[in-house]
């Protein structure tokens, strides 16, 4: 690397964040700068972060002064800005000419990130590429409810229902807010949809075919593919459970690296259909009827699980530090060391893990010490943290037993 200093600055609080910064911590030794509206509990107490608070409900003004100020108190750095939402990479391709007066901005074009949102785009890329995905029809909530039941009419009940704006969509507060729904009939879609529509939700609301299978069948791809058009690190893992709170759907909470060339080999060829570069976060699931693995979902910037690429063996941040700073080619780094990444205790996966040979793998990797919780870094140890990671626990493990006691066929 150059003799300028590196100087990570990331957006956030969450899981995601944290992680991201513990990437940069392993790979170069380097501190990171978060910056963020209050104090929350993945980021607090951090001996390889360096926190500034910008106070509640800050608009967009705020963030870009509190960018500036931190670029400006170490004008010899290197500042390379990193997001890990809809809402704040929003934010960055609406100012990202200001932004980059400062900083390296790891994104691709607003044209390019659009086209990976465009459910109508992707579909005929994938179609193309002979690569699985749903049925898929999009709805307005602004509509008449007769539209609403005319569109489900191509599909058949139950389906699942999620935002095609996600930045939106997850700024919104209202009864019965869920990330992702599951519908099980057209009564039902009738009144969710209203609700949102009465939150003053302005977007698309996609309806999707639900494929069937428990958590274990969902899979996910991250990929990070540079301006030379070469993949630099390729993780899959495979789910073993799943978050189930209504705002958390569709996250995962224990992920076994699993390796599988030919899920990597399709997002590839997605990402190079559309000349994407940098992170991209895919879910699959893998329908239980047929084995047959559907693309579900393709998000341009890393996840929040994604350090389980990290327990793999590959290093999101030497991507990032390759290809936008140091302008260097890499090699693929794969994630391929046995691991299994755990934000959930794992002793629940006897309970919720049917397959017996899978549980067997698993054990098999967590008895060789090869279990990691993505907040618990020996470089950043600290009681204050470790007292936070046992009491998130803890209320993970309630909202499992309240909204999801046992596993289901369908995973909701």
């Amino acid at each position: 690397m150059s003799s300028t200093p590196l100087r990570p600055v990331l957006l956030g609080t969450d899981l995601g964040i944290y992680a991201m910064a513990r990437s940069f911590h392993e790979t170069f030794g380097v501190t990171s700068v978060v910056i963020s509206e209050l104090p929350r509990g993945p980021i607090n107490d951090s001996a390889i972060v360096r926190n500034v608070f910008i106070g509640a409900e800050a608009g967009d003004e705020r963030i870009l002064t509190a960018l500036t100020q931190v670029a400006e108190q170490e004008p010899e750095a290197q500042h390379v800005l990193v997001v890990n939402s809809d809402h704040q990479l929003a934010f960055v391709l609406r100012h990202r000419e200001q932004i980059e007066e400062h900083y390296v901005v790891p994104y691709a074009p607003a044209s390019v990130i659009d086209t990976l949102a465009d459910k109508t785009a992707m579909y005929q890329v994938t179609r193309r590429l002979g690569i699985p995905t749903p049925a898929t029809v999009a709805v307005e909530p602004g509509d008449e409810s007769a539209a609403w039941r005319d569109a489900a009419a191509e599909l058949t009940f139950p389906i699942v229902m999620k935002p095609f704006a996600g930045a939106e969509f997850e700024e919104l507060e209202f009864a019965g807010h869920r990330k992702v729904y599951r519908l099980e009939d057209a009564e039902e879609l009738v009144v969710e949809l209203s609700r949102i529509a009465a939150a003053g939700y302005t977007g698309t609301m996609l309806l999707q075919q639900l494929i069937l299978g428990d958590d274990t069948a969902n899979r996910v791809v991250n990929l990070y593919r540079d301006r030379r058009g070469q993949i630099t690190l390729a993780a899959s893992g495979h789910v073993l459970l799943a978050m189930h709170q209504p705002t958390f759907i569709g996250n995962s909470a224990i992920i076994m690296v699993d390796y599988q060339e030919e899920l990597v080999a399709q997002v590839a060829a997605v990402l190079d259909a559309v000349d994407y570069r940098g992170f991209a976060s895919v879910d699959y699931k893998v329908d239980s009827r047929d084995g047959v693995a559907y693309l579900l979902d393709i998000n341009p910037r890393p996840g929040r699980s994604h350090y389980y690429a990290g327990v793999g063996g590959a290093s999101a941040a030497r991507s990032l530090v390759a290809d936008f700073v140091t302008d260097e080619p890499l090699a693929t780094q794969r994630a391929t060391t046995p691991g299994i990444y755990a934000y959930i205790p794992t002793f629940v996966l006897g309970r919720y893990v049917r397959d017996r040979e899978l549980l067997r793998r698993a054990r098999a990797v967590l008895r060789r010490r090869r279990g990691v919780h993505p907040l618990a870094y020996a470089a950043d140890r600290n009681l204050r943290r470790w007292w936070y990671r046992i009491l998130a626990q803890v209320n993970q493990l309630r909202g499992l037993w309240r909204f999801y006691p046992r596993p289901t066929d369908s995973g909701f």
